[in-house]
């Protein structure tokens, strides 16, 4: 009898054990399995050469300063995410404002770690990125673009008062950041700025799906005095990232003002001292035979290997199949990584390439980017 009942519970013993099994087993193959159960990567080790995707819009790492954004529904993360591992792309490069960070810290904060959470789930590569565009939403000035500018906080910007066009408002305050010669609380701007970047840092970088931080999106120049200025910066804060962490780093290449860009001093803003760097550069020229996109892919590909530094073009956006398919087989050829811009639940954006949303849902057909994008894809990788 006694052996009987041994036997008896040991089959019910093994039999609740694979059923648990089971259990976990189906919870591993669908979004929100435990972060524990999550398949083994390395996302700081993976040359950029075999990352690609998009750049990532999230509605909460998208407020401004006073709350404003896209809307999305409350699965918007890891459904995108399941999406854009179904497709085959491996990366995205994730825009984040200082401005949301003053609406709501803990918000901000949480977002941040759901994103790294949900994309190690999928095995997707995270870049986190300083985004602003056009400076702050703090100035009421004509910017002269569709959409609103954002990035920023007021208490950041606030002492250059706004005036009747962007440039003569934002010139000054591009002068001071780089020139380090701005203080709040008698703190310089390069060290308010880290205090936030850190609290980005330390927050996800024990994900092993975070590839790295981007520095800052597009900095604004205003002269060729700034390239060196612009180099200052990118090294200063590079060094603070790399004291915390071992991840990459991105430095993006510079948007002018008032002047045309100058390739020969592009050099000038690599930053010294640090390794593991990833030159993120913006092309939103078609590369073609002949044309200012080629030879700007030209000029990367002859940077990357004179820096010893690694590509990820940040952004591009095409307006055809043609275009698309362009752009694509150029950066296979170079061996660039890349995230498309972008995805986004707001797939009206306004006109020219900020309209090329590329965007599916359950709710929202493939818009005519996304169709386009992996039908490219597929043909070229």
């Amino acid at each position: 009898m006694e052996e009987f009942f041994r036997r008896k519970y040991s089959k019910m013993l093994m039999s609740a054990c694979l059923s648990a099994l089971l259990i976990v087993s189906i919870a591993s193959a669908t979004f929100g399995a435990p972060e524990a159960l999550a398949a083994p990567i390395d996302c700081d080790s993976k040359p950029m050469n075999q990352l690609r995707g998009v750049a990532f819009m999230d509605p909460v790492l998208s407020r401004n300063e006073n709350g404003g954004s896209f809307s999305a529904p409350a699965d918007y993360v890891p459904e995108s995410m399941q999406r854009l591992k179904s497709y085959g792309f491996n990366l995205i490069r994730v825009p984040y404002y200082w401005e949301s960070y003053v609406f709501n810290p803990t918000q901000f904060l949480n977002e941040l770690d759901l994103v790294a959470k949900t994309a190690q789930a999928n095995n997707i590569c995270v870049i986190f990125d300083n985004h602003h565009w056009f400076t702050s939403s703090h100035w009421k000035t004509d910017i002269g673009k569709s959409g609103k500018a954002i990035g920023f906080p007021s208490f950041v910007v606030k002492s250059f008062p706004s005036k009747a066009t962007y440039y003569d408002t934002a010139g000054p305050f591009w002068n001071a950041l780089l020139s380090n010669s701005l203080t709040i609380n008698g703190k310089k701007i390069w060290d308010v700025q880290w205090d936030f970047m850190s609290k980005v840092i330390n927050k996800v970088d024990g994900y092993s799906s975070v590839a790295g931080y981007e520095i800052l999106n597009e900095p604004h120049l205003w002269s060729k005095t700034q390239y060196e200025k612009l180099g200052n910066y990118n090294t200063y804060l590079a060094k603070k990232i790399r004291s915390i962490s071992d991840k990459k780093i991105v430095f993006d290449r510079e948007t002018t003002k008032e002047f045309v860009r100058d390739p020969t001093q592009e050099y000038k803003i690599v930053p010294r001292g640090v390794n593991k760097l990833v030159y993120g550069p913006h092309l939103y020229s078609v590369p073609t035979s002949g044309g200012g996109g080629l030879k700007q892919i030209q000029n990367i590909a002859a940077w990357s290997k004179a820096w010893g530094v690694e590509i990820m073009i940040g952004e591009f956006s095409a307006h055809s199949q043609t275009d698309m398919t362009a752009f694509l087989k150029v950066l296979e050829q170079q061996g660039f990584g890349w995230t498309y811009w972008k995805w986004s639940r707001a797939t009206g954006t306004g006109a020219g390439h900020l309209g090329n949303v590329v965007f599916e849902s359950d709710s929202v057909a493939k818009t005519q980017a996304l169709k386009w994008l992996l039908a490219s894809y597929n043909a070229v990788y």
